[in-house]
Order: C-alpha cells, then sequence, then structure tokens
C-alpha cells in the first residue's frame, strides 16, 4: 500500500508542478479576464457528466466487484464482467455526450453564469460543447485505470496523471504562437490531454492479460453488484460536483468580475496537499481495504484506516497553515506575469486563505469514503455528501449576508470548508461504529473463539471427562 501511495504521490507531484506550469502560461495570455472565466465554467458540465456515470465512482464500484470475481469465479469470469462494464459505459458517455450537447445553451444561460454578460455566456456555450467530447474518453480510461488497479498496479495510472497536462500546455502553446486562436487552444488541448492519459496506460494491459469479449447482458449478477454500488456513488461524486456548480452560479454575482478565475488558481494549489494526501493514500488504500473486507478481516481493516487516516489528517494541519503563510509570495511568483495583475494576485491570496481552512476535511472525507466503498457500503457516503451540499448551500446565502466587497469572495471557500469539516466528522464517527459492530464477524475472532473453546474442553480433568461419559 505504502508502494503504491508512494508512486501515486509522485505522479500527483508531477502532475501539480506540470499543471503549476500550465497555469503559469494560461495566466500569463489571458489573466483572470473574461475568456478565462468562459473556459473555467464551461469544465462544469463536462465534469458533472463524467463523474455522474464513471470518474472515480466507478474505480469505487468496480475494484470490489472484479477482485470478489477473481477469487470466486476465476479470471474469465472476470474479464467477462470487465468487458460487459466497458461496453455499457461506451454506450452511456456516447448518449451523454449527445444530450450535454443540447442542453449546454439552457444549462449555461440559466444555471451556471446567470449573472454574466450575453457574449461570456455565448463563449461559455461553444466551449463547453467542444469540452463534452472529454467525458466520452475519459470514461473508457477510467475502466483501464480500474484494472490496473485492482492489480495494484499503479505506475501507469499515476504517469497518465502527469501526461494529461502535457496536452493542456501544448494547447496553450498554440494558443500563444499561432495568431487567432486564443482561449481554442486550451480547449482542444484538454481533448489531446485525455487522450494522451488514456493511451499511456494501454501498455499495462497486454502485461495483465486482458481477454476483451463483445457481451451484452444487462442481467448479469456482477454488472448488478457494480450497479448497486455505482448508483450512490455517482450520486455522491455528483452531488459534489453540483457544489461547483452552485459555487460557479453564486459566483458570477460577485462584484469582482475576476472572482471566478481568481477561486480557480486558489482551488488549484489548495487541490494539491488535497490531492497528495486524500487522493493518492486513498486511491492506494481502497484494493486493501476491500480484500480485508472481502476475508472478513474487519479488525486489520479498522487498524490499516485508523493508522492510515489518522496520519493523514495530521499532515493536512501543516499544509494548511503553509498555504495560509506562504500563499501570497508563492502567487506572486508563480503567477502574476503579463495578464495577471497584481489586483489578480491579491483576490487569489485571499480565496486561497479560505480553501486553507478546508483542507483538512476534504482530505479525511477522501479517506474515510474509501472504508464504505470496502464494505460495498455507498449509500452513506451519498447521504453524507448530500448533507455537505445543503450545508454548503446555506452557508453560501448565510455568509453573503456579513461578507461584502472584496471580502464577498471569501464565502465560497468558507462555505466548503464549513461542509467539509462537518462531513468528514459525522463519516468518521459512521465508520468506526459500522466497523466496531463487524468485529464479531471477524474471521481471526471466530477461529480465535474456535480454539479457545477447544483449550477449555481440552483441559477438563479425568474425573470431569467420566462424569461427562456416565
Amino acid at each position: 500500500m505504502l508502494e503504491g501511495a508512494f508512486l501515486l504521490m509522485l505522479a500527483l507531484m508531477a502532475s501539480r508542478v506540470l499543471g503549476v506550469v500550465r497555469q503559469v502560461i494560461f495566466n500569463a495570455l489571458f489573466g483572470v479576464g473574461p475568456n478565462a472565466n468562459a473556459y473555467y465554467a464551461a469544465a462544469r458540465l463536462p465534469d458533472t457528466l463524467y463523474n455522474l456515470i464513471a470518474g472515480g465512482a466507478l474505480i469505487s464500484a468496480f475494484i470490489p466487484v472484479f477482485l470478489a470475481y477473481e477469487k470466486e469465479k476465476g479470471d474469465s469470469e472476470a474479464w467477462r464482467l470487465t468487458s460487459l462494464v466497458f461496453n455499457l459505459l461506451l454506450v452511456l458517455m456516447t448518449a451523454v455526450l449527445l444530450v450535454g450537447e443540447f442542453i449546454a445553451p439552457a444549462f449555461v444561460n440559466n444555471i451556471l453564469i446567470p449573472g454574466y454578460s450575453p457574449a461570456e455566456k455565448d463563449l461559455t456555450i461553444t466551449l463547453t460543447r467542444i469540452m463534452l467530447v472529454q467525458p466520452l474518453i475519459l470514461g473508457l480510461g477510467t475502466v483501464v485505470t480500474a484494472i490496473l488497479n485492482s492489480r495494484r498496479q499503479f505506475l501507469l495510472p499515476a504517469v497518465s496523471l502527469a501526461v494529461y497536462n502535457v496536452g493542456l500546455i501544448g494547447g496553450l502553446l498554440v494558443a500563444k504562437f499561432v495568431p487567432g486562436v486564443g482561449i481554442y487552444g486550451p480547449t482542444y488541448g484538454t481533448l489531446v490531454a485525455v487522450l494522451l492519459q488514456l493511451v499511456v496506460q494501454l501498455p499495462g494491459l497486454s502485461k495483465q492479460h486482458v481477454r476483451y469479449s463483445f457481451i451484452w447482458d444487462l442481467r448479469h449478477p456482477g454488472l448488478r453488484q457494480v450497479g448497486i454500488l455505482l448508483l450512490p456513488n455517482s450520486l455522491a461524486i455528483g452531488v459534489a460536483y453540483i457544489g461547483n456548480i452552485i459555487d460557479t452560479h453564486f459566483t458570477s454575482y460577485l462584484p469582482d468580475s475576476a472572482s471566478l478565475a481568481a477561486l480557480h488558481n486558489a482551488e488549484m494549489l489548495q487541490a494539491l496537499p488535497v490531492a497528495l494526501i486524500g487522493q493518492a493514500v486513498g486511491q492506494s488504500l481502497l484494493p486493501h481495504l476491500a480484500m480485508q473486507a472481502a476475508a472478513g478481516r474487519y479488525i486489520r481493516m479498522r487498524q490499516m484506516a485508523l493508522k492510515v487516516i489518522g496520519a493523514s489528517i495530521a499532515l493536512t494541519v501543516p499544509a494548511a497553515l503553509l498555504l495560509a503563510l506562504f500563499g501570497k509570495p508563492m502567487i506572486h511568483l508563480l503567477f502574476q506575469h503579463g495578464a495577471f495583475d497584481p489586483h489578480a494576485s491579491d483576490l487569489t491570496n485571499l480565496a486561497l486563505l479560505g480553501y486553507a481552512c478546508a483542507l483538512p476535511g476534504l482530505a479525511a472525507g477522501n479517506l474515510l469514503s474509501g472504508g464504505f466503498f470496502a464494505l460495498k457500503d455507498a449509500w452513506t457516503p451519498f447521504i453524507t455528501n448530500t448533507y455537505a451540499l445543503l450545508v454548503r448551500w446555506f452557508m453560501l446565502y448565510f455568509l453573503f449576508q456579513f461578507l461584502h466587497g472584496t471580502t464577498a469572495i471569501l464565502v465560497v471557500p468558507l462555505a466548503l470548508a464549513i461542509a467539509a469539516g462537518s462531513e468528514a466528522i459525522i463519516m468518521g464517527g459512521l465508520l468506526l461504529f459500522r466497523l466496531r459492530r463487524y468485529i464479531k464477524r471477524d474471521k481471526g475472532m471466530q477461529r480465535l473463539e474456535q480454539r479457545r473453546r477447544y483449550l477449555k474442553a481440552s483441559r477438563k480433568t479425568p474425573v470431569q471427562l467420566s462424569s461427562d461419559h456416565e
């Protein structure tokens, strides 16, 4: 598990470094102006649709079922199930793409950015329709990632994270050196990036001796198990992304037109420790927790979860302090070039202070959800995510009553911090309570109890044995 987490951390670090390079170039070219706002807003619908169908939801739902099939029914049935999931996902993501193209204008104008000008709305609609191809490619790549992770092969999925930013940087360089391309450079670069992310993982499949078959059986019991986990899991992640849409909706009404771009830059800086701690550790932890749950080793599962989660949460507190203390000089050094002026730096730093407060809750939530997925319980994370969305929405309205002017941008990250922190506390209590109930069913405890009974019987005196015989 540590090896997998270390590989993912290295890859995420490389990806985030490349992401910073990408953002430096993007900020220098577009700053926090209308083109940047349209680009950031255009990613909301594709990201939400992808995560509703696939994303991390599919990985968390697929791995426990795949491992159980491999153990109980052999490789052949496990690969048939994989082929069925791939085929169904291809059909679903194609349908999602077509529906998204149709609803994009109404969604952008009425829900996403109602407070922006008509020109910004039109540009956002155009960019959204281009980016809607992204979920289809990413969805297919998610199946590949899930297969490799289930075999505890983390290197190529980790490399794919870094490769993603290479495509985006290429699109930005095209925008810089080819006149007239403008914001369409990074937009089409996004499609190239996700395609590279898929291609780089394909060599890993050949080493796993994958056997693809064209199978279409919606009544397949394995597919039903994946669906049972996927539905609440997708809804849970979808709820989180709906929160991003709500944030964008509120941001479009903020008095400072640079707020959306500033929030995106601050969130990107905050995402590094969240990814290193929550995503890397959580992704490598899930297969181990799933195997222990399948084997009925609930005591070991609880011990591993407590140690890893405790250590990871402890790391987020100093990380949050570092962001708060050194955020401003870091933003000035990295981003304040070209179209990114001092006002944009000050606004981004203010947003980063709010996001730093959200860091512990976000990282803990990512890790705690893995414990429920390993137990094949995806409804509890969905319920807690729904709770967090409602708290986040309420806090947006509440905080807007007290924060005005320049400080109004703090409303969005502070609402996230309060919602994520309270959700993590609730999830932690529920997971520990669940595992405490399962201890009686622990296979190791059952064997120990049987041994105690045997030893107790063997210690009977000859008189007792004779009496028993009579």
